[in-house]
């Protein structure tokens, strides 16, 4: 795979499965230390956490959970991921941008997981499963999903493909436009907030308040934003926090920035996270080569 165009992509929550990473602290010991790092730095056993259902899918700590391991995939594989690949450019799914900045080297593990930790408090303040829902919507053929089909309190949150929207908002009226839309497919999703959304502007101003001396570094990687396609690698340092910031309660353009990524001559996808699920939003005639990252032997096989 030496001398081609890599693109990376970092999964975002709704990911999570409790016995994520396991497999990888029973292997490596620093693994097992990064988990009793994080788990200082969390205030509570993160792997302890995984396994309570009750948990696994609040907002404030799937965030941190998907983090540490992806984090994890990372180490294993930035060496390889640099040394054989010409060039390469990075986007994440929401969560996934934050894996991304620290794959690009913005700011170290426990600082980056402080950084999450501060997201997903943030977000959670809105975290409620019994108010708020989010659906993936596989979309009828012909279908056109725009902002006139959306009253109050529902609100499009990521427009992943051509084929995919995913929606938000306060549970009774998102339950009201599926029955008034039969626009396709409705797929909940394991998230207990209204991500990307105005409903998350309050968790937005408190996120920035609180990362307002994180010290973010440069980057020299192209990496791709979900908040109006802005590359990292163009702008300021002291910008990054901004970016972040506007992110939380703005729609994910995933399908516009996979257009912008496809147009860098790429030959390889490789997926990072905890279950494959981006791959799925490539085009149909994306010729390329694709990989997921999920675990040892997923790893093993493209190294």
């Amino acid at each position: 795979m030496s001398n081609k165009n890599l693109s990376l992509l970092f999964t975002g929550q709704g990911s999570q499965f409790s016995e994520m990473g396991i497999d990888f602290a029973n292997k490596y010991d620093w693994v097992k230390e990064r988990y009793s790092l994080s788990s200082k730095i969390l205030g509570y056993d993160l792997l302890e956490a995984q396994s309570k259902t009750s948990l696994l899918n609040l907002t404030q700590y799937s965030q941190p959970m998907i983090f540490v391991f992806s984090s994890i995939v990372i180490d294993l594989c930035k060496d390889y991921l640099t040394k054989n690949f010409a060039k390469i450019t990075l986007a994440g799914h929401s969560l996934g941008e934050y894996c991304a900045l620290y794959f690009a080297g913005s700011l170290k593990f426990e600082e980056m997981l402080e950084v999450v930790k501060f997201r997903g408090d943030s977000m959670s303040i809105v975290s409620d499963p019994n108010k708020y829902s989010m659906y993936a919507i596989l979309k009828k053929e012909d279908t056109k999903i725009d902002e006139s089909l959306f009253g109050t309190g529902v609100y499009i949150a990521n427009l992943n493909s051509d084929r995919q929207v995913v929606i938000c908002g306060l549970k009774d009226k998102v339950n009201e436009f599926k029955e008034q839309n039969p626009i396709g497919k409705f797929i909940p999703l394991n998230v207990s907030a209204p991500f990307h959304s105005d409903l998350m502007i309050e968790s937005s101003f408190i996120f920035k308040e609180k990362i307002k001396n994180c010290l973010f570094k440069k980057i020299n990687i192209d990496l791709i934003s979900n908040h109006n396609l802005v590359n990292y690698k163009n702008i300021s340092e002291k910008e990054y926090s901004n970016q972040l910031t506007l992110q939380i309660h703005s729609p994910v353009m995933w399908s516009e920035t996979i257009k912008a990524i496809l147009e860098k001559e790429i030959n390889t996808c490789i997926e990072i996270g905890p279950k494959k699920t981006l791959l799925n939003f490539l085009p149909r005639d994306f010729q390329g080569e694709k990989y997921s990252l999920c675990n040892i032997e997923d790893i093993n096989n493209v190294q």
